[in-house]
């Protein structure tokens, strides 16, 4: 599994603070480049008194500058930063945190900032003098090291190219999967197939978006290509979920549960089988599904969700959502004439596309 992905939502919210072209990045950047280290905390100087993690070392309340902290750094102790990274509350400080509290690390800087982040639950940054290296503390979470901006790119960049490889495998999934609904013939072993390629897409997309919040300015471009690789990919992961999970199965239950499945149980058929709700099947290829039509309903331009929630619960599934006539439609409850003509010739039209092996 990949480090961005287990990365805690704590640690990930944190790289936002230290990404390139922050204030505090810049300040990191500086003590770096003079070979300087530094222990920072980010955090409310009245939480570290009440919890008598601080002592001695001046009181300042100054405004943040990249420089300020940069020069405050040159004395041994702790540095304490506003969690809004605009006031520099204390300097040259000494933590005392619990010394009972486990840390693997070396050196009194890196104990003393593990043992901080661990008792108080917020954000330490310690940079070795030695080696150069940051390192990320947020509560139980971390070390975090921070790499350079070169290798993130280059991680970035083979991640996209690899979610473009899964994505163009997704619609030829996709394609083939509506047409087969459209003749009746959807096995659970091409819709299992299918779960399996979307989550694989979603998991390396939210790799990227956490290289792009390492990355800060950097990372635009990064984040504009993803952006256009994985557009209505959630949408539609979602609505193929809704069509073919087994009967009072929650649809986000489920998605969450595929989320916790490893990648070896990922590449299971049977494991995502289960997930679905359907127990053993011996032979998946045989074994037909009836889609309920969230998966059209999804691509008509304008169609609010509570609607096609409407015309589901009517029709019942996506063969009588087709047989359906305007007149149909219109009966159901928030359709109206002019949207039932507008779902009629959507469904139309994707059925052509989709058919003639064009991409809407």
């Amino acid at each position: 599994m990949s480090p961005q992905r287990d990365l805690s939502t704590e640690l990930r919210k944190a790289l936002a603070l230290v990404a390139p072209g922050t204030p505090l990045r810049d300040a990191i950047d500086n003590i770096i480049r003079a070979h300087n280290g530094a222990l920072i905390v980010v955090a409310t100087p009245e939480k570290l008194e009440k919890q008598a993690l601080i002592s001695g070392g001046m009181r300042m309340d100054l405004e943040f500058t990249p420089m300020r902290l940069y020069e405050l750094a040159k004395m041994d102790g702790a540095i304490v930063v506003s969690p809004d990274i605009s006031v520099i509350h204390y300097a040259n400080v000494l933590l005392n945190p619990d010394a009972s509290l486990h840390s693997d690390e070396t050196g009194t800087r890196h104990i003393a900032g593990h043992r901080t982040a661990r008792q108080t639950g917020n954000l330490v940054v310690v940079v070795s003098e030695r080696r150069r290296v940051v390192s990320l503390y947020r509560g139980n979470s971390g070390p975090h090291v921070l790499e350079d901006i070169s290798v993130v790119l280059s991680k970035a960049n083979s991640a996209l190219a690899t979610l473009e490889k899964f994505t163009r495998r997704l619609r030829e999934e996709a394609r083939l999967l509506t047409l087969h609904e459209y003749d009746g013939v959807v096995t659970l072993r091409e819709v299992v197939s299918a779960v399996s390629t979307f989550e694989y897409s979603v998991r390396i997309a939210e790799e990227i978006e956490a290289y792009v919040r390492e990355l800060g300015r950097e990372g635009r471009l990064i984040e504009m290509q993803l952006e256009q690789a994985f557009h209505n990919v959630p949408e539609q992961y979602d609505a193929l979920i809704r069509d073919y999970s087994a009967e009072d199965f929650d649809y986000r239950d489920i998605r969450e549960r595929l989320r916790e499945l490893s990648n070896e149980a990922l590449s299971d058929p049977m494991e995502i089988t289960q997930v679905l709700g359907y127990g053993p099947v011996e032979q998946a290829e045989d074994f037909l599904l009836k889609p309920r039509g969230y998966r059209q309903l999804v691509r008509v331009p304008r169609l609010p969700g509570r609607v096609a929630e409407k015309l589901i619960a009517e029709f019942g599934s996506l063969k009588e959502l087709l047989e359906a006539t305007e007149e149909d439609l219109d009966d159901v409850e928030g359709v109206g004439q002019a949207r039932a003509r507008a779902i009629r010739r959507g469904l139309k039209r994707q059925r052509s596309l989709e058919s003639s092996g064009e991409v809407l």
